[in-house]
């Protein structure tokens, strides 16, 4: 128990809080949520893009103030991508203890844990927090209220009372020294989160009097309601509700922790952070015990001066997820704050525009004393810049009524307005992202300019990607760590074939008596974590349906099943269960037709081949009986074949003049066909259908 000191009502851990509370909004948390509330306005608009001082001023002189908001459309923009595409987390074994079968069930778990939370949305949040006001943060911890044996819940974090250590200086809290979240929480809710004896403790406390409201400087919370002067311990309302500061510090701490050694895999676990029945089967298997310096967190909450809790935390991690747009080593930026300057030259370039404008409506009137006879001057001040105005002079007068002529417009104030509009583009979102281009450009064009232009959120979405990452590690630790008893997860999965939806029942940690082991356990074994980008659903059921139609096109035998789940039609489903069964239909016969004709070509095809094939072999046997007969004739052969591009297979000369044959001079007597059907061929000058290379005889060669 806390140490009380009875004279001021303090606890030593109570006071260690809060002075390290005070510590962090001394140490910069001041000035952070001062930027943040200025980079919300800018983004907002409304009114808020201009200080409350500058303001005054111009009401008081008469002159307008304008907002041409343009830091809005460009964050929407940025907001839009994250929108449009979804988180996908996929895990992989790695380690003698890893499985494939186990990693997908994690990786099932994980989405059922993502979608159950509604992550997408609470990742939007967490963006557009980083985006506008440099730091957003999502809270991971388990939660018992719907489930005995703990559900993991995942929640946002307001950034202005979310404080992370000073000191540090890196990117991941595993590297922070603490973590301290500040909140104003009633009694009930108080006694509902950390129990009723907490509540009572905070209820007896007597708080000091002094105001520690007004003079820490911190700027106001969004809420729907107003400003009501806070005090920094607690206030009460005019209904007698209590609200008290409520001081959630995460820390650190090194020291001696008894833990569980698993000597096969070398794994080292801490032994508070695990069941008895995990304790139990790990010591049975092989586990041995043992004492080790380990790292740990320590959990503290506390009001201004009683101590709620104060323990181990039961996580390996702190339970916040940070994400910030711009980081450098402890340095934090959004997308906003660089837009600011840029805004504000933009809207006073604009207002003084304008204001000029308006006075050039009525300079005002240079009017002698006593001429005017219809009117006076305090009528002419009214009336004078009216359409029509009738003003009547003395004839006695010697000068006429005049009218002032207003100050021109200072050149170039137009472009210091589209300067500081170029300005905003180029540090937030440029229009080839926007889509914001001219009719004379091609779609691909468009889409490749847009492609281009997100090289700009390549940090951004680089942050995102790290931050997920850091998420999806936090999941699978409280899985394997917590889901360590038998449970049934439902499960709703698209079949591939039939685009049916069909419910799944997933079983984990399932024991099994003839093998006297577990499956499908999720509490062993090491896995990689694999973050992906998905576009949403209509999105990305556009592109699928554009490529499976393309390929149907192809000729790829795709099911019309499958063409219609990715379509967008309101009642695919209806029309899927109206299709006939695939197990149940008969036999398409233009397909066993079309089997039959692609059959058909490819023997034609072999006999066309071979057709060619033995027309070469005869060629080739007419060439030879012409270099056979006349040898001479073979290296003017080479030279003509040469000359043609022919690569030779063998060296010349093909047959050596010492085994030339020698020329056939007898020709055969094939006799005279004198059958009036058959007439005879030609049988002179080598005319004639059968003349040529392609005769039976060895007519290549004539006779000289």
């Amino acid at each position: 128990m806390p140490r009380t000191d009875n004279k001021h009502g303090f606890d030593d851990a109570a006071r260690e809080n809060w002075a390290r509370y005070r510590y962090g909004i001394d140490r910069g948390h001041t000035d952070y949520t001062a930027q943040a509330q200025r980079c919300e306005g800018m983004y907002l608009g409304g009114g808020e893009q201009w200080r409350a001082e500058d303001k005054r001023i111009l009401e008081a002189e008469g002159r307008p103030f304008y907002e041409f908001n343009q830091i809005m459309p460009a964050i929407n923009t940025a907001l839009g991508y994250q929108i449009s595409n979804r988180m996908d987390i996929s895990l992989r074994p790695r380690g003698a203890d890893g499985d494939a079968e186990v990693a997908k069930t994690l990786t099932k778990i994980i989405k059922q844990i993502s979608d159950s939370n509604h992550l997408h949305w609470q990742e939007t949040q967490m963006f557009g927090d980083g985006l506008i006001e440099q730091r957003g943060y999502i809270d991971v911890r388990l939660r018992f209220d719907n489930n005995i044996k703990g559900d993991v819940v995942i929640s946002s974090i307001d950034q202005r009372d979310a404080i992370p250590d000073p000191d540090a200086k890196s990117y991941n809290p595993d590297d922070w020294a603490d973590f301290t979240w500040a909140r104003w929480l009633t009694l009930n809710e108080i006694g509902q989160i950390y129990g009723e004896a907490a509540r009572k403790k905070v209820e007896e406390a007597e708080d000091p009097s002094a105001d520690y409201g007004d003079g820490d400087g911190e700027t106001e919370r969004n809420k729907f309601g107003g400003y009501s002067g806070l005090s920094d311990a607690y206030y009460e309302s005019s209904e007698g509700v209590k609200r008290y500061r409520v001081i959630d510090r995460q820390y650190w701490v090194y020291e001696m922790t008894p833990c569980i050694v698993f000597p096969e895999s070398g794994d080292v676990h801490v032994q508070a952070n695990m069941s008895d029945e995990s304790v139990a089967d790990a010591l049975s298997k092989g586990a041995q015990r043992a004492r080790r310096m380990k790292k740990r967190v320590k959990w503290v909450v506390s009001t201004y001066c009683t101590t709620l809790h104060d323990d181990y935390s039961p996580y390996a991690h702190f339970t916040v997820v940070p994400y910030f747009a711009y980081f450098r080593r402890g340095k934090t930026r959004g997308m906003v704050d660089n837009g600011i300057g840029p805004q504000e030259v933009l809207n006073k370039s604009v207002s003084q525009f304008v204001h000029i404008l308006n006075s050039s409506a009525n300079g005002g009137w240079m009017v002698e004393e006593g001429s005017l006879t219809n009117m006076d001057t305090d009528d002419l001040e009214e009336v004078g810049a009216k359409t029509g105005l009738v003003v009547e002079y003395s004839k006695a007068a010697k000068n006429k009524p005049e009218r002032i002529q207003p100050n021109s417009v200072p050149t170039g104030v137009d472009r210091l307005m589209d300067r500081a509009q170029l300005a905003l583009k180029e540090t937030t979102v440029p229009d080839a992202m926007r889509g914001n281009q001219g009719q004379e450009m091609s779609g691909i064009a468009i889409q490749s300019k847009q492609h281009a232009s997100q090289q700009q959120l390549a940090v951004p979405l680089d942050n995102l990607a790290y931050t997920r990452w850091m998420l999806a590690k936090r999941l699978l630790h409280l899985i394997q760590t917590f889901y360590d008893s038998y449970r049934v997860f439902r499960i709703t999965e698209t079949d591939p074939i039939t685009g049916k939806d069909k419910d799944v029942v997933l079983e984990i940690n399932k024991f099994d008596a003839t093998t006297g082991s577990y499956l499908n356990d999720v509490t062993v074994g090491e896995y990689d974590v694999v973050i992906s980008e998905q576009p949403m659903q209509v999105t990305f059921e556009n592109s699928q349906f554009q490529q499976v139609m393309e390929m149907r096109n192809a000729g790829i035998q795709i099911p019309d099943r499958v063409a219609l789940r990715y379509s967008n039609l309101a009642d695919k489903h209806e029309l899927i269960d109206a299709l006939p069964d695939p197990a149940n239909q008969p036999a398409d016969p233009t397909l066993e037709a079309k089997a039959q004709l692609l059959q058909s070509q490819a023997r034609l095809a072999d006999a066309n081949a071979q057709n060619k094939d033995m027309q070469t072999l005869y060629t080739g046997l007419q060439t030879a009986q012409v270099i056979a007969t006349t040898p001479q004739t073979a290296p003017l052969a080479d030279k003509l074949a040469r000359s043609v591009g022919f690569q030779d297979k063998d060296a010349a000369p093909i047959i050596p003049e010492s085994q030339a044959m020698q020329p056939v001079t007898d020709a055969v007597d094939m006799g005279t066909n004198t059958s009036p059907a058959f007439p005879a061929l030609p049988a002179t000058g080598g005319e004639g259908a059968a003349a040529g290379i392609e005769t039976l005889a060895a007519d290549g060669v004539q006779q000289l």
